[in-house]
């Protein structure tokens, strides 16, 4: 006579056991995933305009020539745009010659916003000089990221008249440690 073997396989409560455990962990997980990627997105655009602005300013040491990083506003032209947030691009400037676009960075249109104050006021900032010597050609400057958490989240990178660029190590604070951010 034969012998019966067991069948394998998962029983329909074992199964609505498991879904309803991974449901609860997603419960949990996606709005910390969701805050990472708000993250990653804010301190990835402050990243790359430092990278820029630390290139706009090592290059105009090297050539003894302005360089201005500004606004974006179209595809390989020297003209500098209205918006940050449409992203910023590096102009070498020198003193005879005709203007040249050494970096291009856009920004999406869902991805942090980005505006330029002077430091310390709300005058906005269309272009930021630095010229042969490293120095800034304006006051100083303060640059913001912002996303949907509002200014509590916000990042900034602060330019000094030196030319020294500093971004902030705290979400909300400007680079100096004492002021408070503010989104548009």
């Amino acid at each position: 006579m034969r012998r019966r073997r067991p069948t394998r396989g998962f029983t329909l409560l074992e199964l609505i056991v498991v879904l309803v455990i991974v449901a609860m962990v997603l419960a949990f997980a996606l709005p910390s995933f969701r805050t990472l990627i708000l993250n990653r997105r804010i301190n990835g655009l402050t990243e790359s305009l430092f990278n820029s602005l630390s290139y706009a300013r090592n290059q105009a040491l090297s050539n003894d020539e302005a360089v201005t990083v500004c606004p974006y506003s179209a595809p390989s032209s020297t003209t500098c745009g209205t918006n940050w947030s449409a992203g910023w691009i590096v102009v070498k400037q020198p003193s005879s010659g005709t203007s040249s676009v050494v970096n291009t960075t856009t920004l999406s249109a869902t991805g942090p916003t980005l505006k330029a104050t002077t430091y310390g006021g709300t005058t906005s900032v269309t272009q930021i000089t630095f010229n042969g010597r490293g120095l800034l050609n304006t006051a100083q400057v303060l640059l913001t990221a912002c996303d949907s958490r509002g200014s509590t989240q916000a990042r900034s990178i602060l330019i000094y008249a030196t030319g020294f660029v500093q971004t902030s190590s705290t979400p909300g604070t400007a680079a100096d440690g004492t002021t408070a951010l503010s989104c548009p």
